[in-house]
């Protein structure tokens, strides 16, 4: 065979390789990318869930509190990006752009009390489905309306002492969102916990987890960590 021909092969061959796409499975751990450094106690929240990842033994966690690390060539090394708390902006619309093809392309989006951040980016409300518009606060009971979801499976309803984010959901978004329970205290009975499957990626949202207080709730503790898991396309587990 001439050179030519077996070049032809090769370039063949390679043309049937798949295409990685974003996702947990080419690592050994979930590589989970921690947005912080904006509103909220961001370093409070940060200090809680340190302890209860390392316990958990799957998730390797990056902080940052720099939003250069969601564009393409950065977010693409994580399986799964953390949102917690309001605030922030997109100050360069590769950064934007990063995110939302991250997710379209098999990324994972997990976020916590955070619907009331980059306010003014358009696609930030798409892809989380929802917008802080107000909340109320004390103690509260949650109640699921999907209990066969793997995030959800087998978890009874739960009291918390918290604040009850309102969100107006995103127009292009809110039929597509997928509610897993809401807030009963009672004229407040809205969601408060969805997910999202955009493009080939996985969201889960919840407006819980304001401070220290509903941080140490152990149910949101078990939202959080099965939500990584799903958000990452692994099998579901419990926190250690």
């Amino acid at each position: 065979m001439n050179f030519l021909k077996l070049s032809s092969l090769l370039v063949l061959s390679l043309c049937f390789l798949p295409i990685h796409e974003a996702g947990a499975d080419h690592h050994e751990k979930i590589k989970i990318l921690y947005m912080g450094g904006r509103d909220h106690d961001w370093k409070g929240y940060q200090e809680a869930i340190v302890p209860l990842f390392k316990k958990q033994g799957d998730f390797e966690l990056t902080l940052s509190n720099k939003i250069d690390d969601l564009k393409a060539g950065k977010i693409k090394d994580y399986d799964v990006v953390l949102f917690f708390g309001s605030g922030g902006n997109f100050t360069d619309p590769a950064q934007e752009s990063g995110l939302e093809e991250y997710l379209k392309n098999g990324g994972g989006i997990v976020g916590v009390h955070a619907t009331d951040a980059f306010k003014k980016s358009d696609a930030y409300w798409k892809i989380f489905g929802g917008q802080f518009i107000g909340h109320g606060g004390g103690t509260f009971r949650i109640v699921f309306t999907d209990k066969e979801h793997p995030i959800t499976k087998d978890m009874e309803s739960f009291e918390i002492q918290d604040e009850s984010y309102r969100d107006k959901m995103h127009p292009a978004t809110k039929d597509k969102l997928h509610h897993l329970g809401r807030i009963d205290r009672g004229k407040e009975n809205h969601s408060m916990i969805w997910i999202h499957e955009y493009g080939k990626g996985r969201l889960f949202n919840t407006g819980l987890g304001h401070d220290k207080k509903a941080w140490d709730n152990p149910a949101l503790q078990k939202l959080v960590v099965r939500a990584i898991y799903w958000a990452a396309k692994k099998p579901v587990n419990d926190p250690k």
